[in-house]
């Protein structure tokens, strides 16, 4: 008799675009996994998101193509300007759908992470969960929350953010260990900042060019020997 074999328990740290979207490859294999974010909610955070061509796939594989693509405009071009606003080049990417199928797409940052989120139970992520410690056992990974319990599992993903808890934890244990890596020791290198803003809804009968297929493209405005674009 073939013994039966335990599925791991998954524990996903962040209910960010990229801890749902581990979380929904999960449900669909049947592995038991929990979502814990430290936000009491979700709120529909951010701009216009750019998807390459390739993440198409992955949605169609999903069954959510067609949903997808009712949100966003597809992108086959990028102008590059320089400061006074005069084209220097154009990168032509119109040559995706003949290679893998789709286009580049933007799409709404809050309608893409509202479709994501739809195909999570709600009994899987936990809100108001913010990861203090994580520890490694015998048995598997524990982690304790802000409100003073502990959780535990067989995997520990760390899917919030560039100052991620999880990190913070595994990379403690390391450096007390002298295993951690002197490169891993440092500041993260972020030394930019980045100003997105967006328009008011713009009228198509108005702006009728916001019909067409192409109307949607990608301009860059660098400085020239400046570091800033």
């Amino acid at each position: 008799m073939t013994p039966v074999t335990k599925k791991p328990k998954v524990i996903i740290v962040g209910a960010g675009l990229g801890g749902i979207t581990l979380g929904i490859l999960l449900e669909k294999a049947g592995i038991p996994y929990e979502i814990f974010e430290r936000a009491p909610e979700v709120k529909p955070l951010g701009s216009a998101i750019s998807m390459g061509a390739s993440v198409l796939t992955f949605f169609e594989q999903l069954g959510l193509l067609e949903e997808f693509i009712s949100y966003g405009k597809p992108t086959m071009y990028a102008n590059m300007y320089n400061e006074k606003r005069e084209l220097q080049n154009t990168i032509d990417f119109s040559f995706l759908k003949n290679v893998g199928g789709h286009y580049n797409y933007i799409v709404p940052r809050p309608h893409l992470y509202a479709m994501l989120l739809r195909q999570i139970p709600a009994e899987r992520i936990r809100f108001s969960k913010r990861v203090l410690s994580i520890s490694q056992g015998e048995h598997g990974v524990l982690i304790r929350t802000s409100d003073n319990m502990t959780h535990e599992g067989d995997i520990l993903v760390g899917a919030d953010g560039a100052y991620s808890s999880v990190r913070q934890g595994l990379y403690a244990a390391l450096k007390k260990e002298k295993k951690l890596p002197s490169s891993d020791d440092q500041p993260l290198p972020f030394n930019c900042v980045a100003l997105v803003g967006h328009t008011e809804a713009l009228d198509p009968e108005q702006f009728p060019e916001l019909l067409l297929p192409e109307s949607c493209n990608q301009g860059v405005i660098g400085g020239d020997n400046k570091p800033y674009s």
